[in-house]
């Protein structure tokens, strides 16, 4: 008789019941991956996206108010109070910062009269802090949208 682990019939460990093969351990391995990822990536995915619908609003907003600077102010406001993150400033002492640290001239807004659109973007970059592997990485998020603004005709009022 062989040395080592128990095993049944089909190669499992434990006996033919409630046994472990291979399969298990690497769909366990698997499903621990994927919580892992997103613990970390989800939270940073969901806040890109509250931006980017932050962005959506303004370029909205834009089809009946022209005050460019004034959306623009507003819109980097907005977004600065999304979120907050604990750091440490030049002193020591610990701060609360926002997460999107947007500045308003970090953002594009170009507005075009003929077709009636507008083109925002701007990017922001981020410290993906690496849990249990005490890491972190930079990510930059970029936001992108070109949209029509022109004001829509429903037709003859009746």
């Amino acid at each position: 008789m062989a040395d080592g682990p128990a095993r049944g019939a089909r190669g499992q460990w434990g006996g033919a019941r409630g046994g472990v093969n291979l399969v298990t351990l690497f769909l366990v391995a698997g499903l621990a991956t994927a919580a892992y990822l997103a613990w970390v990536f989800g939270p940073p995915y969901v806040l890109h996206y509250e931006v980017r619908q932050v962005v959506r609003d303004f370029a909205n907003r834009a089809v009946k108010d022209p005050n460019d600077a004034e959306l623009v102010r507003d819109m980097v406001r907005r977004i600065r109070a999304l979120d907050e993150t604990r750091a440490v400033d030049e002193s020591g002492k610990p701060v609360t910062v926002p997460t999107v640290d947007l500045r308003e001239q970090d953002v594009t807004w170009e507005r075009s009269s003929d077709p009636p659109s507008l083109h925002v973007a701007f990017e922001y970059g981020r410290t993906l802090e690496l849990p249990l592997l005490d890491r972190s990485i930079e990510r930059v998020y970029r936001v992108d949208l070109r949209t029509d603004i022109q004001v829509p005709s429903w037709g003859a009022p009746r």
